[in-house]
């Protein structure tokens, strides 16, 4: 290894983490790396917290020997690639994961646990869990014996995948507030549906919304919604969310999307509707398309007349509407329901995480 290798501070390595985690929050939750994912969801704390420990030590100063714990007095120590993983992880690691909901496990100084207080990771000491601590060695001798930056920022990358499908399958308490103004309401649902979430986001909380309205008003017992991906004509579905009345009929149907609407979304709306012999459907949308909004308006006065009602109208703006007319406890009840739906759902920690972090800030 040169010797003018490109060292980070902890700072530097502190916003290089930060980046790789986004990365890894915004990747595929449904992959599985079993040589990783063992370490990273290890039944030994310690160990979890030793493996994103050591490689991040390597990524800061490629000089630094993976398989070392104590740094040592001797003078030679550097040249000899040794260095103190306890205070990296301390002042990097730990913060990190208290920030990110515990994913690694509740510890402030994890290095201190007897696996760890030793000069190096490839001793012959006795351990419990010896299968467990071998998987880590094995894993970080190989990376070691390559002498490899990019493939040491590869595994951290890998480690922090891992990590973030275990922060993904960590249930996230919601806030329940007493009580919560109808503004202040209004305002997190603007914050939480202001990030793209791919059209996620608003059909979760129109689904809620419908079910909380139409108990509030006792006029759907039942309420439906399908997936997000799921074509309608899947399962015979003519919107996205389906409200059914007291004798089990069809009685709205509500259209969810996350941008403005066109004449193509009408003409594809109204064609479900007529094929499920629908009158009532609301397309929950933010807007309509500026040189759309006279073909569209037009469009919905002939099929008024034909008999099928159909509104536009923005999630906010309907929130707004209908909360105003209900008794505060309406509103907990609603916020609740969210949440509900999130974990109903299984959506993905980011969206259950930002929904928690607007209650507690409520």
């Amino acid at each position: 290894m040169s010797a003018d290798h490109a060292v980070m501070t902890d700072e530097q390595v502190r916003v290089w983490l930060d980046e790789r985690w986004r990365a890894a929050l915004d990747g595929d939750m449904s992959a599985s790396d079993p040589e990783v994912d063992r370490l990273v969801d290890s039944r030994v704390l310690s160990i979890r917290y030793a493996v994103l420990t050591q490689l991040l030590g390597k990524v800061a100063d490629a000089s630094r020997d993976l398989l070392c714990l104590q740094r040592g007095d001797a003078a030679d120590a550097e040249e000899s690639g040794r260095w103190d993983p306890r205070s990296f992880c301390a002042s990097v690691v730990v913060p990190w994961v208290q920030r990110n909901r515990d994913v690694l496990g509740t510890s402030g100084d994890p290095y201190v646990s007897n696996p760890l207080r030793r000069p190096r990771l490839d001793g012959d000491e006795a351990l419990q869990r010896r299968e467990e601590w071998d998987a880590l060695v094995a894993f970080l001798q190989t990376l070691e014996a390559a002498d490899d930056p990019r493939a040491v920022e590869d595994a951290t990358q890998r480690c922090l995948d891992s990590a973030a499908r275990r922060l993904n399958r960590l249930t996230v308490e919601y806030p329940s507030p007493m009580r919560i103004g109808l503004d202040s309401m209004c305002g997190l649902l603007d914050e939480f549906l202001a990030v793209s979430s791919h059209g996620l986001r608003p059909l979760i909380v129109a689904t809620a919304l419908m079910r909380t309205l139409g108990e509030a008003f006792a006029l759907f017992p039942r309420v439906e919604g399908q997936g997000l991906n799921e074509p309608d004509a899947a399962r015979g579905m003519p919107a996205d969310i389906m409200c059914y009345g007291a004798d089990g009929q069809l009685r709205l149907a509500v259209e969810v999307k996350d941008r403005t609407l066109t004449l193509v979304d009408i003409e594809t709306t109204l064609t479900k509707a007529r094929n499920s012999g629908l009158a009532n459907i609301v397309l929950a949308a933010p807007g309509v398309r500026q040189q759309d909004r006279e073909a569209i308006q037009s469009r919905l006065t002939d099929e008024w007349a034909r008999g099928t009602n159909v509104y536009r109208i923005s999630i906010p703006e309907l929130v707004r509407s209908a909360f105003v007319l209900l008794d505060e406890g309406w509103r907990v009840r609603f916020v609740k329901a969210v949440g509900a739906e999130l974990d109903e759902r299984g959506a993905e920690y980011p969206h259950r995480r930002d929904w928690s972090d607007l209650l507690a800030g409520a």
